[in-house]
């Protein structure tokens, strides 16, 4: 019995047969060797209509002659998705032999923003224009950011209550006031832009990537950079898109230099509107990685070792420090 059993016959519903398949990423994604070609085929948790959507929208830019993006491959009954059993399954063709190699810190990151612009302004608005989308947005942000600030002062009541403080408690100790009051200026300055824009008229919603990373990105044969993985992507403001952008870039060793010149990249193809620029900047204050950090410590939610939490959430820190002087510079009123 072969291991990728559920795998083969799925491309039945593509009139194709699989001939070779291996496993690309555990646990869900394959690269799959057919006579038509090689393709990533990805088992996803995304419900059916949203692939559907996604699918129109990847199908619709690249009729419309934009290639930033690997659209999904359709069945033969024109299906962007296969479902088997209680598994929903895409597929997508293979770039080149580069893909799952990841690009250069500097190329990815150029290129990346490139791909963002042209995917916010080309889906800008796509399905509607409606102010009462926004609200809702920002009510549950403002209600985790808050959620997660009071969690902050209950693992620093019960670090400081310790008779023994563990390495974390330490390091998150020392930190714990830059860290709150992060998010803190967050919080307020979501809440006035919250308060500044309720009765804007004209909001711009864009079909976000969702998880801007390395790895979500491809060459293709030209050399031409392209976005995958569209699990995450929704309709929402295209700032939460930069602001995760930037959390990344920041994570993975970005300079602050940099950083101006890819925000520059970015608005030389969808400039950004003050309220959009302010957005940002409350989106960048949160120090949303450590608190994650942090809750999954106190939480118990990973089998981290004393050691491996201690290191990440060192860097982790170490990371926002870097993100929020940017940050303060960059977005100076």
């Amino acid at each position: 019995m072969s291991r990728f059993e559920d795998i083969y016959p799925l491309f039945h519903e593509y009139d194709m047969f699989a001939q070779t398949i291996e496993l690309l990423k555990a646990p869900n994604v394959y690269k799959v060797m057919t006579p038509y070609g090689s393709f990533v085929c990805k088992r996803t948790p995304v419900k059916t209509g949203k692939i559907q959507f996604l699918g129109g929208v990847l199908r619709n830019l690249q009729h419309r002659g934009w290639e930033g993006a690997v659209p999904f491959t359709y069945t033969k009954y024109d299906e962007p998705y296969v479902e088997a059993g209680n598994q929903l399954y895409y597929l997508s063709q293979w770039q080149s032999p580069a893909q799952g190699e990841e690009l250069p810190d500097q190329d990815w990151s150029e290129a990346m923003v490139q791909r963002l612009a042209e995917m916010h302004h080309l889906t800008q608005n796509y399905r509607f224009d409606d102010t009462k989308q926004i609200e809702p947005l920002v009510n549950s942000l403002l209600a985790r950011w808050q959620l997660w600030l009071d969690q902050l002062e209950l693992f620093a009541t019960a670090a400081q209550q310790r008779t023994y403080p563990s390495p974390v408690d330490v390091v998150f100790l020392a930190n714990h006031f830059f860290i709150a009051e992060r998010a803190q200026t967050a919080i307020r300055l979501l809440g006035e832009w919250q308060e500044k824009n309720r009765a804007h008229s004209h909001f711009r919603l864009s079909i976000i990537h969702g998880f801007p990373h390395p790895a979500h990105l491809v060459t293709d044969d030209a050399g031409q950079a392209r976005l995958i993985n569209f699990d995450r992507a929704q309709f929402d403001t295209p700032v939460r898109d930069m602001a995760l952008f930037y959390r990344t870039y920041f994570h993975f060793g970005g300079e602050d230099e940099g950083a101006d010149h890819l925000l520059a990249s970015y608005q030389n193809i969808f400039p950004l509107r003050p309220d959009e620029i302010r957005l940002l900047e409350a989106f960048l204050h949160y120090p949303e990685r450590i608190m994650r950090d942090l809750d999954h410590y106190y939480n118990k939610k990973q089998d981290w070792s004393e050691l491996q939490a201690v290191k990440r959430v060192e860097k982790d820190i170490d990371r926002l420090y870097r993100l929020s002087r940017w940050t303060e510079r960059a977005f100076t009123r």
